[in-house]
C-alpha cells in the first residue's frame, strides 16, 4: 500500500483539530464578602416570587403581563432569531450539495477576428455539484460557538426582560392600591372638613365664633379636595401604566378599588458570590463575551490557508435523447485552496474589529457585575432605612392623631380656637399620608431587591414561549 496517500490523510485530519484563536474561559471577577443591612436568612427566591407580597390579584397581574406583553414578543422573537442563525452557522459544518441542471444553445460569430469556426451547438447537462469546506483552522467551528453563545445570551435577556417586567407591574400594582389607601384617608378626611365647615358655620350663624373659623375651614376642605383630586389622578395613571403592561387598551381596562392592607416580605439576600450567576441580565453579558472570543478565532483563521474539496457527476450531452448514453457522463473532483496573500489589511482589520470587540463585552460584563452589587446594596439599605423610618412614622401618627382628637375636644367646649383644630388635624393627616408613602416605598424597596438578585432565575433556565403570537402578527 502507497504510505503517501494515508500521510497526507493523516496530515489533514491532524490540521482539522488546530482551532485559531483563544479557547474562551469565563474571567475571574471579585465579588464583596458579604452584604451590608441583610437579613440572616438566605434561602433562594421562589419562581412566582410576587407571592412572597400575600396577594392574589398582583399575582394575577404579573401572570397576564408575562402573558402578552409586546416588549416579550419582541424579545422572544429574536431569541427564535438567534436560534434560526446557530443552524445557518451549523450548517457549515455540512457539504453542499446542489442539483444544478441546464439547457444552453449558442452560435459563435463569424465576424470576428481570429474566430472559431461558424457553429452552432446545443448542450445539455444535469450534474450533482458537492461543495465541503475542509475546517483546518476551525473557522467554522468558532462560528458555531459564537452562535451557541448568542442563542444563550438570548435566552438570559428573555429572562432579564421578563423579570423587568414581573418587577414593573408588581410596583406598579402596589403603587396603586397604595394610592387607593391615600386616597380613602383623604376621602374620609373630606368628609370631616365638610362636618367641621357646617359646625363652624352654625357657630358663627349663632355668634360664638368669627367668620376667620369659617374662612379657614374653607380653605382646609379646599385643600384637601385639591389632594384628593391629585391622588386620583395618580391612579388613573397607575391604571392605564399596568393596562399597558397587559397589553390592553387603557379605555378598556380598570383596577376595582378595594380594602387592602400592605404585606412586606422580609427578602432573602443570599451570598453576594453568586449573584452573577443569579442575574440574568450580567449572565447574557458573559455570554456575549463568550462569543466576541469566539469571533476572534474566526477572524484568524481568515489568515491560513482555506482548503473547499469540490466535486460534481452527472451527464452531459448535445441531444436531449442521449443523455442516458454511456458516453454522455462526466464528472470531476479536485480540492481547491485560497491563500490570502494581499488584501489591503482586510482580514488585519477584521481580527483588530473582534478584538475591539472583546474588550468592550469584557468591560460591558465587569460594569454589570459592579452595577448588580451596588444594586442589591441600595435596595438593602433602602429596606432597611425605611422600616426604621416606618416605626417612628407609627409613632408620629398615634401622637398626632390623638393631639388632634384632644384639639377638637377644646374647640367643641369653647377652649380653643379654630387654628389649633385646623394645625393639629393637618398634622395628623400629614403623618398618615406619610406613614402610607414610607409603606409603599417599602414595597417597592421590596420588588427592587427582588430585581436586584434575579428574582427566582437559574443559570441555564429554559425560555418560556409566552407570550404567543396573534394571529392577526403571525406571518
Amino acid at each position: 500500500m502507497n504510505a503517501r496517500p494515508l500521510a497526507l490523510a493523516v496530515f489533514v485530519l491532524g490540521l482539522g483539530g488546530c482551532v485559531a484563536g483563544p479557547d474562551y474561559r469565563r474571567p475571574e471577577t471579585s465579588a464583596p464578602a458579604h452584604w451590608r443591612d441583610a437579613p440572616a436568612q438566605a434561602e433562594a427566591l421562589p419562581d412566582a416570587w410576587w407571592n412572597l407580597f400575600g396577594d392574589d390579584e398582583l399575582g394575577q397581574h404579573i401572570e397576564a403581563t408575562l402573558n402578552a406583553n409586546q416588549d416579550l414578543a419582541v424579545a422572544l422573537a429574536r431569541y427564535d432569531q438567534s436560534r434560526a442563525l446557530l443552524g445557518v452557522a451549523r450548517a457549515d459544518e455540512f457539504p453542499d450539495v446542489a442539483f444544478d441542471p441546464a439547457f444552453a444553445r449558442a452560435r459563435t460569430s463569424g465576424n470576428v477576428s481570429n474566430r472559431l469556426p461558424e457553429l452552432e451547438t446545443t448542450l445539455w447537462r444535469v450534474p450533482v455539484d458537492v461543495a465541503y469546506e475542509v475546517d483546518l483552522w476551525g473557522r467554522v467551528r468558532r462560528g458555531v460557538e459564537a452562535a451557541g453563545a448568542d442563542v444563550e445570551s438570548g435566552a438570559d435577556a428573555v429572562a432579564a426582560l421578563r423579570l423587568s417586567l414581573a418587577a414593573t407591574s408588581a410596583s406598579t400594582y402596589l403603587s396603586l392600591r397604595s394610592t387607593d389607601r391615600d386616597i380613602d384617608v383623604l376621602a374620609r378626611t373630606v368628609t370631616l372638613r365638610e362636618d367641621a365647615l357646617r359646625l363652624a358655620e352654625r357657630r358663627a350663624h349663632a355668634g360664638v365664633v368669627g367668620d376667620l373659623d369659617v374662612l379657614r375651614a374653607r380653605a382646609d376642605l379646599a385643600q384637601t379636595r385639591a389632594d384628593l383630586a391629585d391622588a386620583r389622578r395618580r391612579r388613573d395613571n397607575l391604571e392605564h401604566a399596568l393596562a399597558v403592561l397587559e397589553a390592553r387598551n387603557a379605555p378598556d381596562f380598570s383596577v376595582a378599588p378595594r380594602p387592602w392592607a400592605p404585606n412586606i416580605p422580609e427578602v432573602p439576600a443570599g451570598l453576594p458570590s453568586s449573584l452573577l450567576e443569579r442575574r440574568p441580565d450580567v449572565a447574557g453579558n458573559e455570554r456575549s463575551l463568550a462569543a466576541a472570543s469566539a469571533r476572534i478565532g474566526v477572524a484568524r483563521a481568515a489568515f491560513f490557508p482555506q482548503v473547499r474539496l469540490t466535486a460534481s457527476g452527472g451527464v452531459a450531452s448535445n441531444g436531449l435523447g442521449d443523455l442516458t448514453a454511456a458516453d454522455s457522463r462526466a464528472w470531476s473532483i479536485g480540492p481547491g485552496v485560497h491563500l490570502p496573500i494581499f488584501e489591503g489589511g482586510r482580514n488585519r482589520s477584521r481580527l483588530q474589529a473582534a478584538e475591539a470587540a472583546y474588550r468592550g463585552a469584557f468591560a460591558n460584563w465587569r460594569q454589570s457585575g459592579i452595577v448588580a452589587f451596588r444594586e442589591v446594596q441600595d435596595a438593602l439599605g433602602d429596606t432597611h432605612w425605611l422600616r426604621e423610618r416606618g416605626t417612628a412614622l407609627d409613632a408620629t401618627v398615634d401622637a398626632a392623631t390623638a393631639a388632634a382628637k384632644v384639639s377638637r375636644s377644646r374647640y367643641d367646649r369653647g377652649l380653643a380656637g379654630y387654628f389649633e383644630v385646623v394645625d393639629s388635624e393637618r398634622q395628623a393627616l400629614a403623618s398618615q399620608r406619610a406613614a402610607i408613602q414610607n409603606d409603599q416605598q417599602r414595597l417597592l424597596a421590596a420588588v427592587s431587591l427582588i430585581k436586584a438578585l434575579g428574582g427566582g432565575w437559574q443559570e441555564g433556565d429554559s425560555v418560556p414561549r409566552q407570550p404567543v403570537a396573534t394571529a392577526a402578527g403571525s406571518p
